[in-house]
């Protein structure tokens, strides 16, 4: 059925790399509080949902920590190689594009046609490594004929795209990623808006937290052809940290809210 614009709007949240389980992450309850700060007494209503797939790479990268823990001679060592597996895991599971990329992939698309099939309008927003997982998914739809008509917005699963503290700018992540799907003739644009913080070395790729000066980073993806159909803007926040700290306070940030407020109003 047609997305209803008279229903509620859900924000759909694709988290990135974690440590701990599904039941840990909470940033459908960060952003929702983001949004109301932010709404500044507007009257909108809306709800958050949050798309968890930690426990799917914890089960893939289960053999690996163990063995870490075998190998750690203390119980900090084994605590410290533990995590170190599990961030680092999240990572090349996504690279090797294998059957547990498939399999996160497979779950965040059933998820936007969860709300797709019940009417609601659907907005997604990712972050760090769930951008790269967000955007695949949403260029597979694009790429389908029966979503995204460029003229009827009633037809597109996804009706706006915020990337927070994505790695998408990096080589190392762009293959197969190079260009986005064409929405084809229409007077309709499809907004994405990519937030970024100078000093996050998730951002830039460098270790050491190398300030970016560029605002290119999904811009790189717009093309002059019309038929592309898409409003890309990259905005760069000051978060008021530095380093990986950066990379976490993306989800209390003003500007990121404001953009949301944006995103779904309209």
């Amino acid at each position: 059925m047609p997305v209803n614009p008279n229903k509620k709007p859900v924000v759909l949240i694709v988290h990135g790399v974690q440590t701990g389980t599904d039941k840990d992450q909470n940033q459908d309850r960060q952003v929702k509080q983001l949004i109301n700060n932010r709404l500044g007494g507007l009257p909108l209503t809306f709800s958050t949902d949050l798309y968890r797939y930690e426990d799917i790479n914890d089960k893939a990268i289960a053999p690996a920590k163990q063995l870490m823990k075998l190998i750690g001679k203390t119980a900090v060592g084994k605590i410290l190689l533990s995590t170190t597996v599990d961030l680092v895991g999240d990572v090349v599971l996504n690279l090797q594009n294998g059957s547990t990329a498939q399999l996160i992939r497979d779950g965040l698309r059933q998820r936007i046609l969860k709300y797709y099939n019940a009417g609601n309008p659907c907005y997604l927003m990712a972050h760090s490594l769930g951008s790269i997982y967000a955007f695949d998914v949403l260029n597979e739809l694009i790429a389908e004929e029966a979503y995204f008509d460029r003229n009827n917005r009633g037809s597109w699963p996804v009706q706006g795209f915020l990337t927070i503290g994505s790695p998408i700018g990096l080589a190392m992540f762009r293959k197969g990623r190079t260009k986005i799907n064409n929405l084809g003739e229409g007077n309709r644009l499809f907004r994405w808006f990519n937030y970024w913080d100078r000093s996050d070395p998730v951002v830039s790729g460098d270790i050491f937290g190398k300030n970016l000066t560029g605002f290119d980073i999904a811009k790189k993806y717009q093309a002059n052809n019309p038929n592309q159909g898409w409003f890309i803007r990259d905005v760069a926040v000051d978060t008021g940290f530095h380093w990986l700290l950066s990379h976490t306070a993306y989800w209390s940030d003003a500007k990121v809210g404001d953009g949301l407020v944006d995103l779904i109003s309209r």
